[in-house]
């Protein structure tokens, strides 16, 4: 039994690491297009990356006219 919890283990640690790294990733392509670093984007920010600029009002899900980063992650995690 113990080497099939080992397997588990691992298994979680894996995806685990892969989760953290993609989520750093995003937060990353997030800050970057984030010009004036106040922690949202703007339309007009997301121009630099025309498949977001054209998708813009559906992932602004509270209608500020501005993304979070959560609302970016969901863009970014599809």
């Amino acid at each position: 039994m113990k080497p099939f919890h080992n397997i588990i283990l691992l298994t979680l640690t894996v995806f685990s690491c892969m989760s953290f790294a993609t989520s750093s990733y995003i937060a990353e392509k997030f800050e970057k297009l984030d010009r004036n670093q106040d922690g949202f984007l703007t339309r007009s920010e997301a121009a630099s990356d025309p498949a977001l600029w054209s998708r813009f009002s559906s992932y602004d899900s509270d209608k500020d006219a501005q993304l979070s980063l959560s609302e970016y992650t969901l863009y970014a995690s599809k």
